[in-house]
């Protein structure tokens, strides 16, 4: 307890032997310092134990801390610096409020992007890995894509066709997120197809289903077809044909696309080799 105390009187010292240039540089070497020690060693380990666990509200808090912890290191780090060189921390943080409120109706999206990016954290209806449709975000760039970064303004995804985007948060929070990797059930996928109203819908159903079940990737007894209509709703007349809707569950959704292409190839060479004819429709008449 002496040597402690000794060692404690002795650093006393020469810190306030120290001159203020030098004070704030340790201050700045000792924040910076504590930033690393914190982030890679205290919430690393966090991070470990928190995966062991079934509960995800430990998982949150620590990815919570790690997005968080810069700032509280540069807001304690300053303050610190401030007192060192004598300015009155109180004043400081007043002005800092009017200045604050300034700046906060010049950047009202900033802020909201901040704000949506603690309740993404906080509520986790998204996870870095989670496969996801959202929103497209042009002509040709698909919604799918996997998330690579929840951040506080901006979150990042990769689609499908290997295109980093990022989205602002307060855009993603308004957005209709579907999520298809946060529960672990199985995902259903379907495909339609029309067919000459001469064919025999067992003969169909039954080749349909023989093929699907010949594709890896897709569960084992999990297809199958239905007649989904004969008649357009919207047009209020007979379709060219016979309307049917295969379905079926896949082990992984991110195969949902290349398996989907496998089904109607082989279902195409497949109703060629058995006569099944597809649904034409009416040539118009243009004169």
């Amino acid at each position: 307890m002496e040597i402690i105390d000794s060692f404690a009187s002795q650093t006393q010292s020469l810190w306030q032997g120290s001159s203020a240039i030098t004070q704030t540089l340790l201050a700045v070497l000792c924040t910076i310092a504590l930033f690393y020690i914190v982030r890679f060693v205290i919430i690393q380990r966090l991070a470990k134990l928190t995966a062991s666990t079934e509960n995800d509200f430990d998982d949150r808090l620590v990815h919570f801390l790690r997005q968080f912890l810069w700032l509280a290191a540069l807001v304690g780090g300053l303050v610190w610096v401030l007192n060192i060189n004598g300015i009155e921390v109180g004043p400081v943080l007043a002005g800092a409020g009017i200045f604050g409120i300034a700046i906060g109706l010049a950047a009202k999206e900033t802020l909201a992007d901040i704000l949506a990016g603690i309740f993404l954290i906080a509520d986790r209806p998204i996870r870095i890995g989670d496969r996801i449709i959202i929103d497209k975000i042009g002509k040709h760039w698909g919604g799918w894509g996997d998330v690579i970064d929840v951040g506080l303004r901006r979150t990042t995804i990769r689609n499908t066709d290997g295109v980093i985007v990022n989205y602002p948060n307060a855009v993603l929070a308004a957005s209709t997120i579907k999520n298809f990797s946060f529960d672990p059930q199985p995902v259903r996928a379907r495909i339609r197809f029309q067919t000459d109203f001469n064919v025999d819908p067992e003969q169909v159903r039954s080749i349909t289903i023989g093929v699907i079940e010949k594709v890896d990737g897709i569960i084992e007894g999990s297809a199958t077809v239905v007649v989904r209509s004969i008649w357009d709703d919207d047009q209020g007349h007979l379709l060219s044909g016979i309307l049917f809707e295969a379905r079926y569950k896949l082990v992984d959704v991110k195969t949902r696309t290349v398996l989907r292409s496998a089904v109607l190839e082989s279902l195409i060479l497949e109703f060629r080799k058995n006569s099944i004819s597809m649904a034409a429709l009416p040539i118009k008449n243009i004169s």
